[in-house]
């Protein structure tokens, strides 16, 4: 009975990532489609959700994070290349993950690759990366991004977390020394 309730946990361990990849990619993609579709038939007004705090607002960011290298001509092509070379990167890590057993480290891959995939697909379809959500904090208004983004954020934050605290040669590892 011991053995079931074991290869039932694998088999969610194993299944529950990529359920999670692809909800989050269908997540990212019919929200970006809405809001184009929105844009498309209608002229685009911002909308606040809480004021002086959380808006949406529609851009096209033919750059990277925070509009870096926003009107270089090369850039697309350049960002295209760089996400194939860190979706392959990723993908790895995944399977090494997997092999150790890292539970934490491959829940947060598959949310970076999810939000890279996301932002790709945009790329490929768009020629560019479409950003709809506004923070603002007091006069700062943070660089208005998508769900992709924030996967992205989040897998990256878990993987920290990972490697400070969670993988075998951890920085914070608890050592279980008795004596």
């Amino acid at each position: 009975m011991q053995r079931n309730g074991t290869n039932r946990k694998k088999i969610i361990l194993d299944v529950l990532p990529i359920i999670m990849l692809v909800l989050l990619i269908v997540i990212d993609q019919v929200t970006k489609t809405y809001v184009v579709h929105l844009d498309s038939n209608t002229e685009w007004e911002k909308t606040v959700v809480i004021p002086g705090f959380f808006e949406f607002d529609f851009i096209f960011n033919t750059g990277a994070a925070f509009g870096f290298l926003q009107n270089a001509t090369w850039g697309q092509l350049f960002f295209k290349i760089l996400t194939a070379v860190a979706l392959v990167l990723f993908v790895a890590y995944y399977v090494y993950a997997c092999k150790k057993n890292y539970a934490w480290a491959k829940f947060s891959i598959v949310i970076i690759i999810a939000g890279t995939l996301g932002n790709f697909i945009d790329r490929l379809y768009y020629g560019k990366v479409v950003d709809f959500i506004a923070l603002i904090f007091g006069e700062y208004h943070f660089p208005i991004f998508n769900i992709a983004d924030a996967c992205m954020t989040i897998g990256i934050i878990m993987l920290v977390i990972h490697f400070l605290f969670l993988d075998n040669n951890a920085i914070f590892k608890k050592s279980n020394k008795n004596g």
